[in-house]
């Protein structure tokens, strides 16, 4: 096995690797060995089949796929170990020649940037004591009350607490909005899910009327293109339903199925909000490191890895917006941003999401912290049973390189964040 390593700029290479046909040959009969594990031939024990009868039963145009994709995997990270390069990505595979004699391929690699840490060791976050507010159990047991109410067809006029359905328009500058248009919407009156004054002027309306008043976004508006701005609505009732809370009892406890008497329901409660509260907690002191940590280091962070990283904030908001029925065209268009306004606006934070990357991973060198191969299986088991269950994907969809990769990479840092805890928290 021959390569040559080429610097493309500061933080990538192009590296071509060249195997001969001895080098084929190994990866070949690995590749045979490995198959036969679970070839069933007759008169012979699962994985006991002779050599000479493996190949004359295994499906060659597999042996070679599965040969060649073994092949450039395990060249790629004996080199890769051999030139001592710290990895960040591997891109743009280019198979140059491939044929029994010669395999030839070229990829970029993308290497970890230069990053200095300064001793971290004796800078200290004090742990804040975590305890259930009387206030916090109260919440819970309304939105508990809410998910179970009945509710009755109103004939009088709108108060607070009623459940609406209504059509409405909304101009700006006499446009109507992007988005501005909605019939039959469901709103909890007083639940103040709309721009602050909406609510107000429904108060005291009737099934069947309509009214048209303005309200003043506020200037901290979440949609930048109509904040501070003046807008026009057009809203009739089309109904109006009274909400019918219940009593929160032991009768209605025994109801929810899993409690004896409303008290277990609230130590229920407490101890679910317990461990929120020191999840947050936990949160709050990792973050806090982490910022102390970036502020007193040395990174230096290329435009290839922050776009690398907006295009995977980009994509993760395309996922979400699909689970819940939208797509990233028109919400962008609703909230009056294009793609590219939307990547200049998240531009800070994915910088800073690339440093806290730098940094996990320095320190996870540093300390040799890593992932055991037991970890990543079991876990890997796990995530793939997940998602076949949910039918997120199907057997020959799946990436597994790709999805172990994750996987280790959670794993690392969860790890790295630990040890920051253990070191840097009091």
């Amino acid at each position: 096995m021959n390569h040559t390593l080429k610097k493309i700029d500061k933080n990538q290479r192009e590296l071509i690797v060249e195997l001969a046909r001895d080098d084929l040959k190994t990866y070949i009969d690995r590749t045979e060995s490995e198959l036969g594990k679970d070839l069933h031939l007759d008169g012979f024990r699962k994985g006991k089949v002779p050599k000479d009868l493996l190949k004359k039963n295994l499906d060659t145009k597999q042996v070679l796929e599965v040969a060649l994709d073994l092949a450039m995997k395990d060249s790629l990270a004996k080199t890769i170990d051999k030139e001592g390069l710290d990895v960040l990505d591997v891109s743009k595979l280019e198979i140059k020649e491939n044929n029994p004699d010669k395999l030839v391929y070229k990829v970029i690699l993308t290497l970890f940037p230069e990053i200095k840490i300064q001793d971290f060791s004796k800078f200290k976050v004090a742990r804040r004591d975590v305890n259930v507010e009387q206030k916090d159990v109260d919440d819970t047991l309304e939105t508990i009350k809410a998910s179970r109410s009945v509710l009755r067809d109103k004939d009088g006029a709108i108060q607070n607490g009623d459940k609406v359905e209504i059509d409405f328009e909304v101009r700006n500058n006499g446009q109507i909005l992007e988005g501005g248009i909605s019939k039959n919407h469901p709103l909890i009156i007083g639940g103040k899910n709309f721009i602050p004054g909406f609510e107000d002027n429904l108060l005291g309306m009737n099934k069947g009327e309509e009214k048209t008043f303005s309200l003043i976004a506020p200037k901290d508006y979440y949609v930048k293109k109509i904040a501070g701005q003046k807008l026009d609505f057009t809203v009739r009732i089309n109904d109006i339903k009274s909400v019918e809370l219940p009593k929160i009892d032991d009768n209605f406890v025994k109801s929810l199925g899993k409690f004896q008497n409303l008290n277990q329901l609230i130590d229920n409660i407490k101890d679910g909000i317990i461990e929120e509260k020191k999840l947050k907690e936990k949160q709050r002191v990792r973050l806090e490191i982490i910022n102390h940590i970036t502020k007193n280091s040395s990174i230096e962070i290329s435009e290839i890895l922050v776009n690398q990283q907006l295009n995977s904030m980009i994509s993760n908001l395309d996922k979400d917006l699909h689970a819940n029925g939208m797509e990233l065209g028109p919400y962008l268009a609703q909230m009056g941003k294009t793609q590219d306004e939307l990547r200049k606006e998240w531009q800070s934070e994915a910088e800073n999401q690339v440093k806290t990357i730098m940094i996990l991973h320095k320190i996870a060198k540093d300390n040799k912290i890593y992932a055991s191969h037991e970890e990543v299986d079991e876990a890997l088991n796990i995530a793939v049973q997940s998602m076949l269950i949910r039918g997120e994907a199907d057997k020959n969809s799946l990436n597994v390189d790709v999805i172990r990769d994750n996987i280790s990479s959670r794993i690392i840092n969860e790890k790295v964040l630990d040890f920051l805890g253990k070191t840097c928290s009091v």
